[in-house]
């Protein structure tokens, strides 16, 4: 008889605990994020969309360096210069219209100045980084991994980290406590 009412107030309390798990579950996006959906289907700037796929490319180049696969160094640089191409294309189409991305750069959208201008700044920028693939790809085809990476490292230094010091807010300083422990 004990038994059974030990079983019983078991049962109890993992109906109890699954219900408050469900509760909390079901109301989760308040708790994991709120409407992290709506985040991620929101149109991105094209550069952000092009950080996703440089940065994705970017550790398979160096994967694939690390290891000495020129193939794969090779076929992922292709992938970086491809990719922008289309990105070029998907945000600054042949007709004229920018997509809400736009708006980010304080710029009007309606006026062609504003388009041009910042489709100026972005095919520089796309350049840089295509002829850095390119360049990435080429070395690699002489089978020279220390010059593959010679080419990657000057792809981030002359690409990646030049726009983002003209096109991003300055990192913040690390905190004293940090400074001190070497972080």
């Amino acid at each position: 008889m004990e038994k059974t009412g030990l079983r019983r107030l078991a049962l109890h309390c993992l109906g109890v605990i699954t219900a408050a798990g469900m509760f909390y579950a079901s109301n989760g996006s308040a708790a994991f994020g709120k409407n992290i959906e709506s985040e991620h289907t929101a149109e991105p700037a094209p550069t952000r969309s092009l950080m996703r796929v440089i940065s994705s490319h970017t550790s398979k180049i160096l994967d694939a360096i690390m290891v000495g696969d020129h193939n794969a160094v090779i076929n992922e640089s292709n992938a970086v210069a491809k990719k922008s191409k289309e990105l070029m294309k998907d945000f600054f189409p042949a007709g004229g219209q920018v997509g809400e991305w736009f708006t980010e750069t304080g710029k009007n959208p309606k006026n062609p100045d504003d388009v041009k201008a910042v489709k100026q700044d972005f095919e520089k920028y796309l350049k840089t980084v295509i002829d850095a693939a390119n360049n990435i790809a080429e070395t690699s085809k002489k089978q020279n991994i220390v010059e593959t990476y010679k080419s990657l490292d000057a792809m981030l230094k002359n690409a990646c980290f030049t726009c983002h010091e003209a096109a991003r807010p300055k990192w913040p300083e690390w905190p004293e406590w940090m400074k001190i422990t070497g972080g």
